[in-house]
């Protein structure tokens, strides 16, 4: 086995190690949220994770139908995640999602798998507009009710986005 192999098994390890109940189990709560037993919300968001990381679409999708302890929201939002995934739409750097999130003029009051599903399907080649400051590439839609979405995008993943009732000029998305 070659050495570069190892931090990949060591990853892997550390998942399976995290998701099983018995290791990551305080005791006597086998099923209290984040202990890491059979209903926690961090296992089986981490398996279906790894799923959609791996391609296992279908699979995510069932982990998701039998999965206990997830909020309507959090469901649906990784119902959006595997279907997006699924779809070949570009992700989300997961850490700016509260920048893009935010009760802030320019941005989503709320973090929606609707939200999500308008942002990542902003961010296609039809959509784009430029680059900004030489590194992001632009997105920008406009709706129907005159809303304009507008995605910046930066080594394949989305790291702004947001929405302006009063649409701005490309020229100062690209600024």
């Amino acid at each position: 086995m070659r050495f570069c192999k190892w931090p990949s098994i060591a990853l892997a390890a550390l998942t399976i190690i995290g998701c099983h109940p018995r290791y990551g189990a305080q005791k006597h709560d086998l099923d209290g949220p984040g202990t890491g037993g059979s209903g926690s919300l961090d296992s089986i968001r981490t398996r279906i994770l790894a799923l959609i990381a791996t391609g296992q679409y279908h699979q995510a999708y069932e982990y998701l139908e039998l999965a206990a302890n997830l909020t309507e929201a959090e469901r649906e939002r990784l119902h959006q995640m595997i279907s997006a995934a699924e779809r070949g739409l570009i992700p989300f750097l997961e850490d700016k999602l509260p920048h893009i999130s935010r009760q802030d003029v320019g941005h989503f009051p709320l973090d929606t798998a609707e939200a999500r599903e308008l942002i990542q399907t902003t961010a296609i080649e039809a959509n784009f507009v430029g680059i900004r400051r030489g590194v992001e590439r632009v997105y920008q839609v406009l709706l129907e009710s005159g809303v304009q979405v507008w995605v910046y995008v930066r080594d394949g993943t989305i790291r702004d986005a947001g929405r302006n009732d009063l649409p701005r000029p490309v020229e100062g998305l690209l600024k």
